[in-house]
């Protein structure tokens, strides 16, 4: 009976054995193939790249769905072409960007504007590198083509990148500094995934709340009383005002198929720059956009319509799309205000020498170049200038995300006057009318860059 048993043993060990050494050749195989096909076939690819001679790369950022790089490099000979590209052994997609040439030398960036540049949500699934083509010809006349690598200049270094929601689908883009014998390189890894549970395509932000109820009016549109309330009429809170349009805006947005995030679901008041805050919550999410909802108030009870204020070097069409939905869905009209306009709606506040004086911390580091909202400038890191590097502690915390370059798109919005009696009518009763201009904006301008 003993010697039954040591054999039933002794097969049950060789069997595992056999399993054992039967995973190792499949791993060796594997192994063997990946080492003499795939890197060899990524080598052909990459042996094509210039030696010794690299566009060097002095900034690069993400800024909501766009990655934007700025550069120098230097060509000896002529050429008849020069074209910015992503490519494969496969496939080469042209990026479109504005180049300067001085003689021999070249500057080089993907777009003037922060919200511009290599839009990240359409790139194909697949591995690809970012190169300079030039098309030259030679002394026979016929064409030669060359591919020339990007190396980094800066401090930063590898960045990740979640597409938005589509399909209940989302692609992960790795975008990786890497060398391949010795040629340094950048590469784009583009595949397909679902969100972590901790990452968001949007976040909305609506002002205020708690103990900070921002503006106040009485719904009949009388004036409170000088402890704050209304002697007739009820008591209307730019910090509710501002939770109802966004819960509403988040449930459109969801319905769009889109995973959206509040900095705040009750009437709390939230910190600004601790994790999970006003201003830090967009990147702690690694969201896309970053919704700002506020109401507005004069004090003098003429001035009445809908604002849109951006940061600092940003092209207009997004905002313009916002104006023109909003306006027309919420059943508004622009706004009255001629300071900081920039466009029929559209606004744009930077901070005045006197204002810079009254900084906490003087020599403060803004300028009258320096973006004057919070919502916008500190969201946006080193694309919008953030400035909040911690020497305001402990009045308020260090953004964590000021010098980060890879942040959310950031818009504020001041829906309407509360202190103009047909801007507040239409607040209370149309709040559906906002969230849904707010919606079918981010809708067509997302659908338009796909």
């Amino acid at each position: 009976m003993k010697k039954r048993k040591r054999k039933l043993k002794m097969k049950g060990i060789t069997y595992i054995l056999t399993i054992i050494f039967t995973l190792c050749i499949l791993g060796i195989g594997y192994l063997g193939y990946t080492l003499i096909f795939k890197d060899n076939h990524k080598a052909i690819f990459l042996e094509t790249i210039e030696r010794n001679n690299y566009a060097n790369i002095d900034y690069y950022a993400i800024y909501g769905i766009h990655m934007n790089l700025k550069g120098s490099f230097t060509l000896e000979e002529d050429v008849n072409d020069l074209v910015l590209v992503l490519k494969n052994e496969n496939e080469e997609i042209t990026i479109p960007w504005e180049l300067e040439q001085n003689n021999q030398n070249y500057t080089f960036t993907t777009s003037e504007y922060i919200n511009e540049g290599i839009v990240l949500e359409n790139i194909p699934i697949g591995e690809y590198y970012l190169l300079i083509k030039t098309i030259g010809t030679d002394e026979n006349n016929e064409e030669v083509i060359k591919y020339y690598s990007l190396q980094n200049q800066t401090t930063y270094n590898d960045l990740e990148y979640y597409t938005l929601t589509k399909d209940n689908k989302n692609n992960k883009i790795d975008i990786e500094w890497n060398t391949y014998e010795e040629i340094p390189t950048l590469r784009f890894t583009i595949k397909e995934t679902t969100l972590p549970d901790d990452v968001y395509d949007i976040t909305i932000d609506p002002g205020h709340g708690g103990s900070d109820p921002g503006k106040t009016a009485c719904s009949d549109g009388s004036v409170t009383n000088s402890l704050g309330y209304c002697n007739s009429g009820n008591l209307i809170s730019e910090s509710n005002q501002n939770l109802q349009v966004a819960l509403q805006l988040k449930e459109d947005l969801e319905n769009l198929g889109y995973k959206v995030i509040l900095t705040r679901e009750t009437d709390e008041r939230i910190s600004i720059y601790d994790p999970y805050g006003s201003a830090t919550t967009a990147n702690d999410t690694k969201s896309k956009l970053n919704i700002a909802i506020h109401h507005n108030s004069s004090g003098v009870g003429t001035v009445k319509g809908l604002e849109v204020y951006i940061a600092n070097d940003t092209n207009l069409d997004f905002a313009s799309l916002f104006v023109d939905e909003i306006t027309t869905l919420a059943n508004t009209a622009t706004s009255t205000k001629q300071l900081y306009r920039v466009s029929d709606g559209i606004y744009q506040r930077f901070f005045t020498e006197e204002e810079i004086l009254e900084d906490d911390v003087q020599p403060s580091n803004k300028t009258t170049e320096t973006i004057y909202y919070y919502y916008l400038r500190e969201v946006g890191g080193i694309s919008t200038h953030a400035t909040n590097d911690g020497r305001y502690i402990p009045t308020y915390s260090k953004n964590e995300h000021y010098n980060s370059n890879n942040t959310a798109e950031s818009y504020l919005f001041e829906l309407g006057y509360m202190d103009n009696y047909s801007d507040l009518l239409n607040i209370m009763q149309n709040t559906s009318g906002y969230a849904e201009g707010l919606a079918t904006a981010i809708s067509k301008y997302l659908a338009q860059e796909e």
